[in-house]
């Protein structure tokens, strides 16, 4: 939640901004955005009209989700094309940091945002996450009969874990619990991996699958539809801290982009509250990590959120994911 102090700072910002640019030119950041197209429009639009600030952005595709902007932000190093990069996941945004792609934001709201959410060089920062979660039929399955731990639904549908947030969850998986992991992939050998999570929600729709583990935005804008699909909160492992993955969003300013000050300004709006209660209030329902925006969602609360080291899953990703291509093909 922005102070009073980095208010009034975010409004002076923009007020050098204005100054710096012809009167006759609109300033204009460019945004490499893997987060949903109505979504991004909505926050894009909100930041334009508060600051106006034009947004020309990227997006991404389902199928490649995330994987084919890291790469480009990777390519662009040397020549950036994007000022800012915001992505609906969080290892391709620490594999970015590492490469160089980022430079370090050290506004009053970057400065103040919780080191639990963000890395140590202030580089990029998380935000508003999804849950993982199974999709189901409560007309087909009784909730008193759902398996409790995500290690019994080996055999449900699955995105392909090369691109968006089934290769974060598959990693995080791997890294944090690897017997029970690897017990897992036995029971996925020969699963069809389908083209993202939206599919893997219409699996179940369609009949041709009993479970889909995906991310909860796309079980909500199912339900928004009218489809006959709930959603069910595995646990990893028993206790405190051993519930629901929950992926968010990050976002950074790209090293030597363009626009410097103008991309530190919309990452600052980006962990707002405003922005936050526009995510939760979405289609998408991503949770606010600030309480004082939370408060307003109690459905949206997590009971028992799973402790993570998302840092250790980057590290571990591509493995992971080997691992499931290989099970997956041991099963043809």
């Amino acid at each position: 939640m922005m102070t009073p102090i980095a208010t009034i700072k975010f409004l002076v910002c923009l007020l050098l901004i204005g100054c710096s640019i012809n009167s006759n030119e609109k300033p204009a950041l460019t945004v490499y955005v893997s987060a949903d197209e109505q979504i991004a429009r909505e926050v894009f639009a909100v930041f334009t009209e508060k600051t106006g600030i034009e947004i020309e952005w990227v997006g991404d595709t389902e199928s490649s989700k995330t994987t084919a902007l890291v790469q480009r932000l990777i390519r662009e190093k040397e020549n950036p094309v994007a000022d800012v990069f915001w992505s609906s996941e969080i290892l391709g945004t620490i594999q970015l940091a590492k490469e160089g792609v980022f430079a370090s934001s050290n506004t009053n709201a970057c400065l103040s945002w919780s080191k639990q959410h963000r890395d140590s060089e202030y580089q990029w920062f998380a935000f508003s996450p999804r849950a993982r979660v199974i999709a189901y039929d409560p007309k087909k399955v009784q909730v008193d009969s759902l398996p409790k731990t995500w290690w019994e639904f080996g055999t449900a549908s699955m995105a392909d874990p090369r691109f968006g947030t089934t290769g974060t969850h598959v990693a995080v998986m791997a890294t944090a619990f690897p017997e029970e992991f690897a017990n897992f992939l036995q029971e996925m050998e020969g699963t069809v991996l389908l083209g993202g999570n939206a599919a893997t929600v219409q699996s179940v729709i369609d009949g041709t699958a009993l479970f889909a583990m995906t991310d909860s935005d796309d079980v909500h804008a199912a339900i928004e539809r009218g489809e006959s699909i709930a959603m069910h909160y595995p646990t990893h492992t028993t206790g405190a801290g051993g519930g629901t993955l929950l992926i968010p969003n990050t976002v950074g300013v790209v090293r030597n982009c363009s626009n410097q000050k103008l991309a530190e300004t919309f990452v600052d709006f980006m962990l707002s509250d405003e922005v936050a209660t526009i995510l939760a209030s979405s289609a998408s329902k991503n949770i606010p990590l600030q309480h004082s925006v939370l408060v307003s969602f109690p459905e949206l609360v997590v009971e028992n959120p799973l402790e993570v080291s998302f840092e250790a899953a980057a590290i571990n990703r591509e493995k992971a994911i080997n691992r499931v291509m290989e099970a997956r093909r041991n099963g043809d």
